[in-house]
């Protein structure tokens, strides 16, 4: 435990696995306390808008970003395991846009920036509630747990929607 980061990461899975009653319930896991004080709609930037935060499904917080020219953009904001994977990310969090690519394609600068600001303002908010943050999981434990739902995440806005 070098880094504040092994500290949270210990806390949040060794100690809280630990005590009792650890489960929360799905209601009490609302995700919007990570992005306050944007609302629904909130504009971020560059034609970007945050258009809708779902409840954590599979390890993850789900995103719908939104352009003004009509484009769309699924991002699954995930525990953050080591250095960053995804575009944007804070102490705890990794964004990672989900458009069925490995990573390594070029990405529209804009909605760079605008999950930049995003994130910014999760990290301002991330320590207020660590037991919530408990039941994401980083990425690449997504993928290996959950390979078909994360091969078809690309495909739709929505968790659980079927696949276009």
């Amino acid at each position: 435990m070098n880094t504040r980061r092994s500290f949270v990461q210990f806390a949040l899975f060794g100690i809280a696995a630990a005590a009792p009653g650890a489960a929360l319930a799905a209601e009490a896991l609302h995700p919007g306390f990570l992005f306050h004080p944007l609302g629904p709609d909130a504009e971020l930037g560059l034609g970007w808008r945050l258009q809708r935060v779902y409840p954590p499904a599979q390890g993850a917080v789900t995103l719908t970003m939104a352009h003004a020219a009509g484009r769309q953009v699924r991002v699954d904001v995930c525990l953050r395991n080591g250095a960053p994977r995804g575009p944007a990310s804070t102490e705890l969090l990794d964004f990672i846009v989900m458009d069925g690519g490995d990573g390594t394609a070029e990405m529209e600068e804009s909605l760079g920036r605008a999950l930049r600001r995003l994130a910014a303002v999760a990290a301002e908010n991330e320590n207020s509630d660590l037991a919530r943050i408990r039941e994401l999981s980083p990425h690449a434990d997504r993928v290996w747990s959950h390979p078909d739902a994360m091969a078809a995440a690309a495909h739709r806005l929505a968790p659980g929607a079927p696949s276009a």
